[in-house]
């Protein structure tokens, strides 16, 4: 399942993310979909997804509609979501 990755232009850490990615430096998921919450079709999954959830933080990243935790270590993008946890326990 493809992971949402929540960004902003005036988001700092949004620009460390999203050059990450295109510099294919995550480990994790390897389908993320960056949306722009900046544009109208954007803003409108952002709403559905985070907002109407009460969160409301850039960057953010969710799949199958679970928050995951954003990290950065030695330059690299670190994608931890609940489902993924999930399947490690249930695998071990």
């Amino acid at each position: 399942m493809t992971i949402r990755i929540y960004t902003a232009k005036h988001c700092r850490p949004c620009h460390d993310v999203e050059r990450l990615i295109k510099e294919g430096r995550f480990i994790g998921e390897t389908e993320i979909e960056l949306i722009d919450i900046e544009t109208d079709e954007g803003f409108q999954k952002f709403r559905e997804e985070v907002l109407d959830f009460s969160d409301g933080a850039v960057p953010s990243a969710y799949k199958d509609g679970e928050k995951c935790l954003i990290r950065i270590d030695n330059n690299n993008l670190l994608l931890e979501c609940p489902t993924d946890a999930l399947l490690s326990s249930e695998q071990g």
